[in-house]
């Protein structure tokens, strides 16, 4: 599948089958979040993969007793060395760190879709029990974990916003009135014209033809 299909295709699973992951699969998905954009191209992150149950159930409990989290058999979790950035770039790099963990995030989600994988994004974790829990030391700070495995559920897709509802041209809240034009393919808005073209032209020939047959036939009367 090309990039957009995956991104179409991508739910949050939290329901796995009872099946593991193998482990070519996790390289991949791995390598996904190492080629990903970084700031800088710092590449400040860690990846922590979790197999073992009894640790899967630890980190669960540390993601505010998310049970359901223990049904993934591949946990990653995403550290930022937040001192590379803050070195580079002061305050800013905190940020930035943040930024980076989503990129690597997002990449290795769409690398599992491809490979038929499900995942889920979980934000929502206590960092002190996570820090226990994976002996993560001070200069690496937990900022996202995801939750890998064949998906036990279907999730329906969710609702989308309409394109032009959310996308602005050259300033804030300068709506496009027409995004074939200006976004999209101008070729399917030509096509679009001349069709509504022909089919107006079309019918005022109709009309011309029905207005002369109406007079013929009044003079034929009279």
């Amino acid at each position: 599948m090309n990039v957009l299909e995956a991104i179409k295709k991508r739910r949050s699973i939290r329901k796995y089958k009872d099946v593991g992951v193998e482990w070519d699969n996790v390289v991949h998905i791995l390598e996904a979040g190492r080629y990903a954009p970084s700031a800088g191209n710092l590449q400040d992150w860690k990846f922590i993969v979790v197999t073992e149950e009894d640790i899967r159930a630890k980190v669960a409990r540390a993601c505010l007793n998310q049970s359901w989290m223990e049904t993934a058999p591949v946990h990653i979790v995403i550290c930022s060395i937040l001192e590379r950035q803050i070195q580079h770039y002061g305050d800013a790099g905190k940020k930035y760190a943040i930024e980076d963990a989503s990129c690597a995030a997002m990449a290795m989600m769409l690398e599992a879709t491809e490979l038929g994988i499900s995942s889920c994004w979980v934000g929502a974790f206590d960092e002190m029990m996570l820090r226990v829990a994976l002996n993560i030391p001070d200069r690496a700070t937990p900022t996202i974990v995801l939750t890998m495995g064949y998906a036990d559920e279907e999730v329906p897709e969710p609702t989308r916003t309409v394109l032009e509802s959310v996308v602005f041209l050259q300033h804030y809240a300068n709506r496009i009135k027409n995004e074939n034009m200006v976004m999209w393919n101008w070729s399917l808005e030509m096509e679009k014209q001349l069709h509504e073209g022909k089919h107006g032209l079309k019918k005022r020939l109709e009309k011309v033809k029905k207005a002369v047959k109406e007079k013929l036939e009044k003079k034929m009367r009279g």
